[in-house]
């Protein structure tokens, strides 16, 4: 047993705050390396809940914000986690396999920043918009959601992304291509249908209401963006605006 650093009071076994004064019972005079593991250990979820939350998140839409929102949140990652992990690994992970683009990487690069970036700003938005079709729910809960939402639709993206030079070439990945894209709109319904507790043809008709408001927003955030920045020769922004 050890004692609280700011307080003195004796700490029980595996405590990760003091109960006297609060404090966290962190170290921080240790080896970089150890304190590096603990956050990655922190960020990743080793003891399971990411791989759990991610089955989840991809198969079973909605259910996560459904479940985060009444209060069964012990089993899984939460939406800030997994929207921050989602969204660094979509960052860092896909200008490594997207193909080269013509000209150096500047636009190829800038293209990523921009999506992970627009995507975070226009979060709460999105969560606004859904606040005019479920007005009995708080908006907390509608930002919950289109955490989850926009951790799956960085995966779906990326995953079009990452084929869309070789679907030129190839018919399959086109096909491939196609079959993601379903699967967006059937999430878009689904995860309506399940976190708020409609019918197929309520959610069907909201999901709709809700992307004829977004992607306007969407398309001129792009379009303002990428006149600021650098172009649009790459092929994400040519697949957002397409």
């Amino acid at each position: 047993m050890t004692d609280c650093l700011n307080c003195r009071q004796a700490l029980t076994e595996g405590a990760r705050y003091c109960h006297a004064c609060g404090q966290s019972t962190r170290i921080l005079k240790r080896p970089w390396l150890q304190a590096l593991r603990e956050v990655l250990d922190e960020l990743f979820d080793f003891d399971g809940r990411m791989l759990q939350s991610l089955r989840l998140l991809l198969t079973q839409p909605g259910r996560l914000p459904l479940d985060y929102n009444d209060g069964r949140r012990a089993a899984h990652t939460s939406p800030v986690r997994m929207y921050l992990l989602i969204s660094l690994l979509f960052f860092f992970v896909l200008p490594v396999i997207l193909p080269p683009t013509p000209e150096a990487a500047p636009e190829h690069h800038f293209a990523v920043d921009l999506y992970s970036r627009g995507m975070f700003l226009l979060l709460p938005i999105y969560a606004l918009l859904l606040k005019l079709f479920y007005r009995r729910f708080f908006y907390l809960e509608h930002l919950v959601y289109s955490a989850y939402l926009f951790s799956a639709m960085f995966i779906a993206i990326g995953a079009m992304m990452a084929i869309e030079e070789l679907s030129n070439r190839y018919l399959l990945l086109l096909g491939v291509q196609l079959v993601i894209l379903a699967y967006v709109l059937w999430y878009l319904v689904a995860s309506l249908r399940t976190c708020y507790l409609e019918g197929w043809g309520k959610s069907a008709l909201k999901a709709l209401g809700v992307l004829l408001l977004f992607l306007p927003v969407l398309g001129m955030s792009i379009e303002s963006a990428s006149h600021w920045g650098q172009g649009d020769a790459d092929p994400l922004l040519r697949l957002i605006k397409d």
